[in-house]
């Protein structure tokens, strides 16, 4: 059978990079404290590249892991933390190995010779250190010294000679054997007479191969060598790899190589077969792999990108041929195939999400990389910085992950650099010795908000307005106008920095300007917050996914566009009455509060011959993460899930439109940029507390209460039960055995009322038109009531019932009429068996 060898290296050199990763966790976590689970997986993980790499004849990386394995052996003998030095040695070592295993040739022999003994040396004085009687354990060897007989394995049977022939014990070759490594028997003569036991040679060898055995021929082995130059010397080495790999490494020229021992060799079907018995390859991988990640290799296929970005392209364009769908349906009087194409559109939604997923990643994979530059800054800056990492099971697309990596690297510089202060400044300003840094993410409305905070000196906000003044960016007179937050945002301009002295680290003014901009192209957004002497908090919003999104069409000017629902908090009817002028901006008292609105078209730049008073009906309440406002658009479209193109150049730059979308009529509509509009209206913010996560909390826990009334009761329920509120049409009210239901978005919906429930007396009322759509543990339910009033944060003279399992809450009072507070989930199901009664009829 023909093995496919370019296939196999594929696979080593993608598992070799994980086991890597793995290597370098432990390490960081051996730093902390010692544990025997830890330095057990950075052996097994060493021992496994060593064997792995010997099978591809990677001998530079062969011959540093096994010098690693002895090091890592030694340690677990000590059962001790290893010191500052080690741990940088073993770092360097993974570096090393890194390099080596993303391109053979990038690192020079030198280098790797460098790092060896660097080791060598180590265990060179751990091994003076050990009692002279002590035995050697498995897996290391003393080193030889010189002048000094070299320690060997012990052995009953010994070498022993008959007619000018070295006899190999049986011991060695089963030995060999059970490793399933080659023994070789090699002649050399010394050229340093006074090397009298050869130990420069044989600690060469002990470099990359074990050596069992080693003397001259007129003695029995080398404690007993008379040291005269002319001898000729042997030594029983066994090795990992072949004779050709074996003689490459060799530290000096041979006399005869003798292959004592050679491992059977075995078909090779697979990576797992290829690797020799002595690792125990596969077993070994896969305990190390089950550690790590619990799940069993089988549930996962490796999958080409190009493959998963032509599936995220097809279903893309299949969302655009069944909005054209949808479309043309409508125009059809045939419900029977009206209610086959929203199954189908239905289907191919539920495919599109399960494509796009496949692109989804945890955070873990970019949270592994900081740990290890955490450490490294703290070694070059001084300073000592405690780390928390949250969010890891978040997931986002992985080509976003791809490109915000980098920025977020360089935020974190930056935070330790410029941001945390060194141990004696922050013990004289009464903080900890150690700096805090988080790096956290959470999911917030279809986004994912990332949040670097650290808890150091924070933005000068003066040495900002004065560089920024000095490089004519603005005017003294602009400076004095703008506030702390717009001054903030200079440090993403090209070339900015207020550092006096530029380090390896940063201090060049660049970098923050291609931060901004990649999170830009990620489809994104970063801003920047700070309290002198407290903190600085940089926060980036990023969509989960770039390909497809959900959105409200709006129109405006006789213009379609389209706006993230992610981004919306709301949409009301507009009153004039409740529209006024503050200092020559327009507001709308909105419960309470006091809400910016802007004139979308104007904003846009439209122009339309008919007045806005006679045209805007609508408010759209959008958010972002630091501001809210209100939008005035004409109509409301319906919502359609879009595939996003990317925008020209030119208009990329006016940064008020993230991109477009081919829609159903082939029409092409621009996806509106919420944030860049919040930025280029220069809004306010307008809860500075939204920048604490504590605040935000807070706020979003608040509960508001949607009223509505059924007959003359008025009912109050949490609008964050509510889906969405919409008009019915009795004429398409459906009979299905006892209960009423509808057709609605592709869905079946069962209809509810509350007067029999509540008993509300009987009485000549209006057709219930209205539906508030309840998600239940059964699955969507419609509740049918006559009008909807408001909303209201806080409901007067509340009084909670001490028994709810009825599903009312309790009761208040607002507007002068009596509230009464329900639970929908507990009424819904409580009223299941008591659907609507009244017939289906139209006007």
């Amino acid at each position: 059978m023909e093995v496919d060898y370019e296939n196999l290296l594929k696979d080593y050199l993608v598992e070799t990079r994980e086991l890597l990763d793995m290597a370098e966790e432990s390490i960081l976590e051996l730093e902390k404290d010692y544990h025997p689970d830890q330095i057990n997986t950075l052996f097994r993980v060493i021992h496994t590249i060593k064997g792995n790499s010997a099978i591809f004849d990677f001998p530079l990386i062969t011959s540093l892991a096994h010098s690693f394995e002895n090091l890592l052996n030694q340690l677990r003998k000590k059962e001790a933390k290893p010191s500052d030095r080690d741990v940088g040695l073993f770092l360097d070592c993974i570096d090393a190995l890194k390099e080596m295993n993303e391109g053979k040739d990038s690192v020079p022999d030198s280098k790797v010779s460098e790092l060896v003994f660097r080791i060598n040396d180590v265990l060179r004085k751990e091994d003076e250190n050990l009692d002279p009687d002590e035995k050697p354990k498995f897996g290391l060897y003393s080193l030889p010294k010189k002048n000094k007989p070299v320690k060997l394995l012990p052995n009953a049977d010994g070498i022993s000679f008959k007619d000018g022939k070295v006899l190999i014990p049986k011991s060695y070759i089963a030995k060999a054997e059970e490793a399933g490594s080659f023994l070789f028997l090699v002649k050399f003569q010394p050229k340093n007479s006074e090397d009298r036991n050869c130990s420069d040679v044989v600690e060469k060898f002990s470099d990359f191969g074990l050596v069992l055995s080693h003397g001259n021929f007129s003695g029995k082995n080398g404690s007993q060598s008379n040291g005269h130059d002319n001898k000729i010397h042997y030594a029983v080495i066994m090795y990992s790899s072949d004779k050709e790999s074996f003689l490459k490494l060799s530290p000096v020229s041979l006399l005869s190589t003798s292959t004592i021992f050679k491992p059977e060799a075995k078909e090779i079907n697979s990576l797992s077969q290829v690797r020799p018995d002595c690792s125990t390859q596969s077993s070994t991988v896969r305990e190390v792999q089950t550690k790590s990640r619990d799940i069993s290799a089988e549930n996962y296929l490796k999958i080409p990108l190009q493959l998963l970005d032509h599936m995220i392209n097809l279903a893309g364009e299949t969302i655009i041929v069944r909005n054209q769908l949808l479309q043309k349906i409508e125009s059809y009087n045939d419900p029977s195939l009206l209610s086959i194409v929203r199954n189908l559109s239905q289907l191919i939604t539920s495919s599109q999400e399960s494509v796009m997923r496949t692109r989804l990643q945890k955070l873990e994979s970019l949270y592994k990389r900081i740990p290890r530059l955490i450490h490294d800054l703290e070694k070059t800056t001084g300073k000592e910085v405690e780390l928390s990492l949250v969010g890891g099971e978040v997931e986002l697309d992985k080509n976003i992950i791809d490109s915000i990596s980098d920025p977020i690297t360089h935020m974190i510089r930056n935070s330790v650099d410029h941001g945390i202060e060194s141990p004696e400044e922050r013990v004289l300003a009464g903080k900890p010795r150690k700096g805090k840094i988080l790096l956290s993410a959470s999911l917030r409305g279809g986004n994912v908000i990332l949040k670097v905070e650290d808890d150091g000196r924070g933005l000068n906000i003066d040495s900002i307005k004065n560089k920024a003044v000095e490089r004519q960016l603005i005017t003294e007179e602009e400076a004095e106008r703008k506030s702390p937050e717009e001054l903030s945002e200079f440090i993403f301009s090209p070339g900015f920095s207020t550092a006096h002295v530029v380090s390896s680290t940063s201090g060049r003014g660049v970098g923050m300007d291609v931060v901004k901009m990649n999170f830009q192209k990620a489809g994104g957004t970063v801003s920047v917050s700070s309290n002198q002497g407290g903190g600085t908090s940089i926060i980036a919003t990023l969509p989960q996914t770039l390909s497809i999104i959900n959105c409200q069409m709006v129109r405006t000017s006789e213009m379609l566009f389209a706006i993230p629902q992610q981004n919306i908090s709301e949409l009301i009817l507009l009153d004039q009455k409740s529209v006024s002028y503050l200092d020559k901006k327009m507001v709308y008292q909105l419960r309470g509060h006091l809400l910016p609105l802007i004139d979308t078209g104007e904003i846009l730049g439209l122009s339309s011959d008919r007045s806005r008073e006679t045209n805007d009906k609508y408010i759209v309440v959008v958010h972002t993460e630091k501001h809210k406002f209100g939008m005035l658009i004409e109509e409301i479209e319906n919502p359609e899930e879009i595939v996003v193109k990317p925008l020209s150049k030119d208009l990329a730059k006016i940064n008020l439109y993230t991109g477009a979308a081919i829609l159903g009529d082939g029409n092409v509509a621009l996806i509106l940029d919420i944030s860049g509009i919040s930025k280029f209206l220069k809004l306010h913010t307008n809860v500075k507390e939204e920048l604490r996560t504590k605040s935000v909390h807070e706020i979003e826990d608040r509960e508001h209460y949607l009223l509505f009334s059924v007959g003359k009761q008025l009912f109050g329920l949490d609008s964050k039960f509510v889906i969405r509120i919409e008009q019915l049409d009795p004429k398409y009210f459906e009979r299905i055995m006892d209960s009423v239901v509808i057709q609605y978005r592709g869905e079946v919906i069962e209809l509810c009322r509350l007067d029999r429930y509540f008993n509300l007396k009987e009485e000549v009322r209006n057709v219930e038109r209205t539906m508030i759509l309840v998600q239940t543990s059964l699955g969507k339910k419609g509740i049918l009531v006559e009008e909807i009033h408001n909303v209201v944060g806080e409901i007067g003279s509340f009084a909670k019932n001490e028994d709810q399992s009825s599903g009312i809450i309790g009761n208040g009072i607002v507007f002068g009429q009596t509230v009464v507070v329900i639970n929908p989930l507990i009424v819904l199901e409580k009223i299941g068996k008591d659907p609507v009664r009244q017939e289906a009829s139209s006007e």
